[in-house]
């Protein structure tokens, strides 16, 4: 695939791999807090396969497999994966890490079966067609064991809605050496999320990255979604605004900026 070509969230986490490996999402607080408040949410029982969607450098992936899950990351960038390789590699030298896939989410060249599939940190929402995030989720529902469990981080649509922000990032935080600013306006009309990216480091104008647009669906527009692709007893969950809770709570819907949708395969 060239680079015209490329959708463009491949351009988008090419793009920020190149600029620092650590902006295409690293390891840090906040992502063990995501998988502290996974295993609570999913009920994880040790030795579960799952299923990574969209893993990105692996910042799940790495975590779940260090407490006994049975990871397999799948991402379509193989820049991304290589940084998810490195990662384990630099944290498990000598130990066998996840498996980790190229291809696409909505055909997964996995055949599984696993016991719970997750899609993270705006892994899923990237598409412009309903009908390809209805795919990605009917091929998860292909892939789990009956009974087998999904969950989804999504943009919560009522937050952005009221909440456009524009946030800075200075050297050392999401890239060592340049401030990043991110500019975050939801689109009404399209029901999605607009991020834009700009990176200074010192020049005259900054560098701005493909804007990442994801869908941000309303609680039942995203019940009625899951639900087309078989899935039942859908949970719709909230964050203490930007912060991941300790334990499963409702939405909030004017006070998480992101849902976790939950279902599970009869």
């Amino acid at each position: 695939m060239n680079d015209d070509a490329s959708p463009w969230w491949m351009k988008l986490s090419a793009s920020m791999a190149a600029i620092d490996p650590a902006f295409a999402g690293e390891i840090d607080r906040l992502a063990e807090e995501q998988v502290d408040l996974m295993e609570r949410a999913l009920r994880l029982q040790a030795g579960d396969r799952l299923l990574d969607l969209g893993c990105g450098a692996g910042r799940h992936s790495c975590l779940l497999h260090e407490r006994g899950y049975a990871l397999t990351g799948l991402d379509l960038a193989p820049a991304v994966l290589d940084l998810a390789r490195t990662a384990w590699t630099r944290r498990h030298a000598q130990q066998e890490g996840p498996r980790w896939v190229l291809g696409d989410m909505r055909a997964p060249p996995v055949s599984g079966p696993f016991e719970a599939i997750i899609a993270m940190d705006a892994a899923f929402g990237v598409f412009e067609d309903e009908a390809d995030h209805l795919s990605v989720l009917v091929a998860a529902a292909e892939r789990l064991v009956q009974g087998g469990r999904l969950l989804l981080e999504i943009p919560n649509a009522y937050y952005w809605a009221c909440h456009e922000s524009t946030r800075h990032f200075p050297p050392g935080t999401l890239a060592a050496d340049a401030h990043i600013v991110r500019n975050y306006r939801f689109d009404a009309e399209s029901g999605r999320l607009k991020d834009q990216i700009l990176i200074f480091r010192g020049g005259p104008e900054p560098e701005a990255l493909p804007v990442q647009s994801l869908r941000a669906w309303a609680p039942t527009e995203i019940r009625s979604l899951v639900q087309a692709a078989g899935f039942q007893d859908v949970r719709i969950l909230g964050m203490d605004g930007w912060r991941v809770p300790a334990q499963p709570q409702p939405l909030d819907a004017a006070r998480s900026a992101f849902t976790w949708v939950l279902a599970r395969l009869p």
